[in-house]
């Protein structure tokens, strides 16, 4: 009797043995490995454009993860005057002013989408190097104004 008493003994401990949980187990998804997975990577950040020189225009410009690991800039622009609105990013803050980076399409009908893989110079730029990128955007009053902004924001580290 000690014997069969024994066996069952032994399968008790080994079935225990063998349900008991890793500390490493990630129990939403058994094939992983990783005890700590990455949160999910942003997807968009918005920025405010303010009104700069009265001209009441304001709105947003959002920056945008795309699939195909490209970035896109999406402004919408309200209260500004009708025409082409030229826009920049530029480099470092507002406060500081700097030189153009990334010149982007016009605000056409107060929309502008541009995609972005590079700086002007050729130098390429993903959408996590875009988020910490120390710069601002400018819009301006037109083709013919350059020297004219009428909305801004700071982007990148300089947003936050």
């Amino acid at each position: 009797m000690k014997t069969p008493t024994r066996i069952l003994l032994i399968l008790l401990l080994s079935f225990g043995f063998s349900c008991s949980k890793s500390e490493n187990a990630d129990v939403n998804n058994p094939d992983s490995k990783d005890p700590t997975p990455d949160p999910d990577p942003v997807e968009l950040v918005t920025y405010n454009l303010t009104a700069v020189n009265n001209s009441g225009a304001a709105g947003t410009a959002k920056l945008i993860r795309n699939s195909d690991g490209t970035s896109t800039i999406y402004i919408e622009l309200t209260n500004a005057p009708e025409g082409l609105h030229p826009a920049a990013v530029h480099d470092n803050s507002l406060e500081e002013g700097g030189d153009i980076a990334i010149t982007l399409n016009a605000c056409e009908c107060l929309i502008s989408e541009t995609v972005i893989t590079e700086l002007d110079n050729g130098t390429a730029i993903t959408f996590d190097q875009l988020m910490v990128f120390d710069g601002y955007i400018n819009i301006y009053l037109g083709t013919e104004s350059m020297d004219t902004i009428i909305a801004h924001a700071n982007i990148g580290s300089n947003a936050f």
